[in-house]
């Protein structure tokens, strides 16, 4: 897997939890850290959290306390902290997208492999402008509609490069058969499949409608995994009651799913149910 830059909010996350595995490997509790650094009694309780960001001088502080000396450990941990307080590229539309699609967006940029099943529609990173276009029609203002195509435009841009992290596309039949926008934007959003599919670090699959029904078909979910392996998978699903996005520690819908669940569905529905996105099976 490509080992791609982080986003400074995925580095907030690692930042707290490799703060918080530090100090469960000292033997102390967050009462104990905050009495002994003279802290308010929270502050330790808000940093691992993740309500207060942590300073450069702060992390070394906890790092000397937890008596951290592999020189190696220490810099990584500095380095998240340092990175963590940069904006990331996606800031200029905080005021636009959800919160939630703006933290997908932050494991969307940090991870080294991306895992993506659509059961209805094309994927955003590859949809063409036209067909996002007809995607976003339904937006309350043209202002934000167009907002919401630059960021998705700029997101393929970003990560549709041959360096870029490894993109697998499992789409139901039916979002290739489903005309979006009419005949004209439909062949040239299938040529846009065929065109990204020869992309090295892209795979493009379709899961055929003979395939009846296979594991996990009935919802959208992307599964986001990272070049550290201390850091868990992330799933994100769509569901009748909204998106959620989970990790092995924090189960997802109704706290019945995990991501390695989605995982070995994905990997069963590519080796034996999908086929690879040709000329002849989206033209013929």
């Amino acid at each position: 897997m490509a080992v791609r830059d982080q986003d400074p909010i995925f580095q907030r996350e690692r930042l707290r939890d490799r703060l918080k595995k530090a100090r469960d490997a000292a033997g102390l509790t967050q009462r104990e850290v905050a009495e002994a650094l003279e802290w308010s009694p929270s502050k330790v309780v808000r940093i691992e959290n993740g309500s207060v960001g942590v300073s450069i001088t702060d992390a070394r502080v906890l790092l000397s306390h937890y008596a951290v000396t592999d020189s190696g450990q220490v810099q990584e941990i500095l380095d998240m902290a340092r990175s963590a307080r940069q904006p990331p590229w996606w800031a200029p539309y905080r005021g636009v997208a959800a919160s939630e699609f703006l933290t997908y967006l932050a494991y969307e940029t940090s991870a080294a492999a991306v895992r993506n099943f659509q059961s209805s529609l094309v994927p955003g990173l590859l949809q063409t402008e036209d067909y996002a276009r007809i995607v976003f029609g339904e937006v309350e203002t043209a202002e934000r509609a167009e907002a919401l195509l630059n960021l998705r435009l700029e997101r393929q841009d970003r990560l549709l490069q041959p360096d870029g992290p490894e993109l697998t596309f499992i789409l139901d039949e039916a979002t290739v058969r489903r005309e979006v926008g009419g005949k004209r934007v439909m062949e040239n959003q299938l040529k846009r499949l065929l065109v990204v599919n020869e992309l090295p670090n892209v795979k493009v699959m379709i899961a055929p409608f003979s395939a009846g029904i296979y594991a996990q078909f009935r919802s959208p979910y992307v599964l986001f995994e990272f070049p550290n392996s201390e850091d868990d998978m992330v799933a994100y699903l769509e569901t009748p009651d909204g998106q959620v996005l989970f990790s092995e520690k924090a189960p997802g819908y109704k706290g019945e799913n995990r991501p390695t669940d989605y995982l070995d569905a994905f990997i069963q529905v590519e080796k034996t149910v999908a086929v690879e996105a040709t000329e002849n099976f989206l033209f013929g």
